[in-house]
């Protein structure tokens, strides 16, 4: 049947000629089959891993039943198999509610905890007539499975380039093919991943492996190195203190801004008294030729004959609100940005100073979207929407008040409470 492949019930795709697995058959690189298992000695094998697979050895293989695609560690693959080209990005937006007040003030509240959205936007550029057949063949064969609930098609599973290299089930909605010359091919498209949750400490799309993991006195730390700082709630004999209660409001992810290498110690250390480390300032340098609009808020009454009064409106009117872009950084400094601007989760408020002559200290701003753009290696480009709140709140402490009842079933009539 035209537009389809050869292979009665493996789905409908636009590429043809793709057979069944075969033991025995030799295979080469970006070959594609369609494996619903084997059968040996009139015994079959794997029927329940059915589907399309993708080779990627790097040399040809005759197959057999101990590397066929049901086989742990083989050469076969149904995963995105080959690695994104530069000039690939990863955009982020944060979905809120916004409630605005008189006098320019305003509030912002995550809509959920998977609010902060993301997108890659990957291209494979200058790639072989054979492994551009079997990137579509994949994409378009996404569609074709209803694993999900409801019968969603599936996502598929790929591991992002660094530093957001932790395996992922994406979805794709579409994506572009173009052809250059004679076995010179380009195709491009976006990955969504909208369930990852802004609850999670450790990490969003950055893995918490790609950081120094947890601060350490006696570790040796550079600028940019990302560390969290994890707070005890008792001293070492076990009694909860005030001190304790200090450290464990102090916890949080940390970056260094030191221009040396530097022992850690307790006086350097996130919240020591000679500290490197900040968690709430945007200590990164601008670049030159930053361009910065303006438009405060003023009230325009119009009367007759096209003339018009304007009257300031109430306190606050210029808020900056300012979109730059940090450019080429290198592959750490771009992690760090990333990493700082992730756990601010879209609506969390951060100290900035603006360039020159807005260069108040520790104004508070917080940035709902930005974006990474790897252009060549330790060359990135970090583009960054800032907007500034009225109200400095990053000082403030937070505190917890909590209500503990025990079951009168266990353990009688009485209620404990506990603040």
């Amino acid at each position: 049947m035209a537009n389809q492949s050869y292979v009665f019930g493996s789905g409908v795709t636009s590429i043809e000629g793709v057979n069944s697995f075969e033991i025995g058959n030799t295979y080469s690189q970006y070959d594609i089959v369609f494996f619903s298992g084997y059968t040996e000695s009139n015994t079959q094998y794997f029927p329940d891993v059915t589907g399309h697979y993708y080779y990627i050895g790097t040399s040809s293989q005759v197959s057999s039943s101990s590397n066929s695609p049901a086989t742990n560690g083989s050469n076969w693959t149904q995963k995105l198999f080959t690695e994104a080209s530069y000039g690939s990005m990863i955009s982020y937006q944060n979905m809120s509610y916004d409630i605005t007040f008189g006098d320019g003030y305003y509030n912002v509240q995550n809509k959920s905890e998977n609010s902060l959205q993301t997108k890659f936007d990957v291209t494979f550029n200058k790639r072989t007539d054979k492994q551009t057949r079997a990137l579509v063949h994949l994409l378009e064969d996404s569609f074709n499975k209803g694993e999900k609930p409801s019968g969603a098609y599936t996502g598929i599973y790929w591991t992002p380039f660094a530093p957001y290299n932790k395996e992922h089930e994406f979805y794709i909605q579409e994506f572009d093919r173009s052809f250059d010359y004679p076995n010179v091919n380009n195709t491009s498209f976006s990955l969504y991943r909208e369930d990852q949750s802004t609850i999670d400490w450790q990490e969003y799309f950055i893995p918490f492996d790609q950081t120094r993991g947890f601060f350490e006195e006696g570790a040796k730390y550079s600028l940019h190195d990302i560390v969290y700082l994890s707070g005890d709630y008792t001293d070492e004999e076990g009694n909860f203190t005030q001190n304790s209660l200090y450290k464990v409001q102090q916890s949080g992810w940390y970056y260094y801004t030191g221009a040396t290498e530097t022992t850690a110690t307790a006086d350097n250390g996130p919240i020591g008294d000679n500290s490197l480390w900040t968690n709430n300032e945007f200590y990164f340098d601008l670049n030159q030729g930053l361009s910065i609009k303006q438009a405060p808020r003023y009230i325009k009454h119009a009367v007759q004959n096209e003339y018009f009064i304007r009257a300031k409106d109430g306190l606050n009117i210029n808020l900056l609100n300012m979109t730059f872009t940090l450019q080429g950084r290198t592959d750490k400094e771009a992690k760090a940005i990333v990493h700082f601007l992730e756990h601010k989760k879209g609506s969390k408020q951060f100290n900035f100073t603006p360039p020159r002559p807005y260069n108040k200290k520790d104004l508070a701003f917080f940035c709902p979207k930005w974006s990474h753009k790897l252009n060549f290696k330790e060359n990135n480009d970090v583009e960054v929407n800032f907007i500034q709140f009225p109200i400095n709140l990053t000082a403030d402490a937070v505190s917890f008040t909590t209500l503990v009842t025990i079951d009168p079933y266990f353990r009688g009539s009485n209620q404990t409470q506990g603040l």
